[in-house]
C-alpha cells in the first residue's frame, strides 16, 4: 500500500480541482494540467537520481534516466521564453528521440548489475545501440519525398524503439521491486505510466491522430502518479542505503579494539 501521505494526497487534489472549476472556469483546468504535468516531471526527475543513488549505481545512470525530464521541460521552458520555435522544435526533437534510448540503456544497465551476467544483456545493448543508429539515420536522411514504402519503415524503427524502451523501463521496476523489497504499488504504478505513454506515442504512426479527450486529460494525472512512484520507489533506496551504511558503521565500531 501507499504510505498515508500518498493516499491523502489522491483524495485532496481531485476535490481541488473540481473546487476550483467553478471559481475560474477555463483557466483552473489548464492550470492543473500544467501543474500535475510539470510535478510529474519534476518527481521523476529527482526520483530517478535517487534511485541511482540508492542503487550505488554510476552518475551517468542518474542523468541518464532522467534526461527525458530534462528534455521535455527544456523544450516547454523554451517555447515560453522564445517566440522562434523553429530552432527549439529541431533540437529538442532529437533531444526526445535520443533521450529515451539512453534511459532504456540506463535501466538496462540496472536490472544488469542486480543479476547474473546472461549473453541477453550484451543483446539488449545491442538492439539499444541499433537502433540509436537507425533513429540517427532516419533524422539525418529524412525527406518530405520519402516514398510511402521509406516512410513506414522510419515509423517500424519508431514503434520499435518505443517498445524496447517500454520494457526496459518496466523490466527495471518490477526488478527492484522485487530485489529491494519495495512496495508494489510502485512497480505497478509505473508499469501502467509506461504502457499509457507508449499507448499514446504508437497510436499516431498506427491510427493516424484520432480525437480522445478522455486520454488527453488523463495523461497528467498519468504523469504525475508515475513520477510519485519513480520517486517513492528512490525514497526507499535511498533510506535502505543510508541504514546500510550506519549498519555498517555500527559494526566496524563494535569491532574495533
Amino acid at each position: 500500500m501507499p504510505p498515508r501521505s500518498y493516499i491523502i494526497t489522491a483524495v485532496v487534489l481531485p476535490v481541488l480541482v473540481v473546487a476550483s472549476m467553478p471559481v475560474t472556469l477555463g483557466f483552473s483546468i489548464l492550470f492543473w494540467y500544467a501543474l500535475f504535468t510539470a510535478a510529474g516531471c519534476i518527481l521523476a526527475v529527482a526520483g530517478a537520481f535517487k534511485i541511482a543513488n540508492g542503487l550505488r549505481a554510476p552518475p551517468w545512470i542518474g542523468v541518464a534516466l532522467a534526461s527525458p525530464g530534462f528534455a521535455w521541460a527544456g523544450n516547454k521552458l523554451f517555447e515560453i521564453v522564445s517566440n522562434d520555435h523553429s530552432v527549439a522544435w529541431a533540437w529538442f526533437g532529437m533531444a526526445a528521440r535520443f533521450a529515451p534510448l539512453a534511459a532504456a540503456g540506463a535501466a538496462l544497465r540496472l536490472v544488469e548489475t542486480m543479476s547474473r551476467p546472461r549473453p541477453a544483456f550484451r543483446i539488449g545493448y545491442g538492439v539499444l545501440a541499433a537502433l540509436a543508429l537507425l533513429v540517427g539515420a532516419g533524422m539525418i536522411l529524412y525527406s518530405p519525398t520519402f516514398t510511402k514504402s521509406q516512410l513506414y519503415a522510419l515509423y517500424s524503427v519508431t514503434v520499435a524503439v518505443m517498445l524496447v524502451e517500454c520494457a526496459a523501463f518496466i523490466g527495471a521496476a518490477v526488478m527492484i521491486t522485487i530485489r529491494r523489497d519495495i512496495e508494489r504499488w510502485a512497480a505497478v504504478a509505473i508499469s501502467l505510466a509506461g504502457v499509457h505513454l507508449l499507448s499514446q506515442a504508437i497510436r499516431p504512426y498506427l491510427f493516424g491522430y484520432p480525437t480522445d479527450e478522455t486520454m488527453f486529460w488523463l495523461q497528467p494525472v498519468v504523469m504525475l502518479v508515475g513520477g510519485a512512484a519513480v520517486w517513492r520507489m528512490g525514497s526507499v533506496l535511498r533510506a535502505q542505503a543510508l541504514s546500510g551504511q550506519s549498519a555498517l558503521s555500527l559494526d566496524i565500531a563494535n569491532t574495533s579494539p
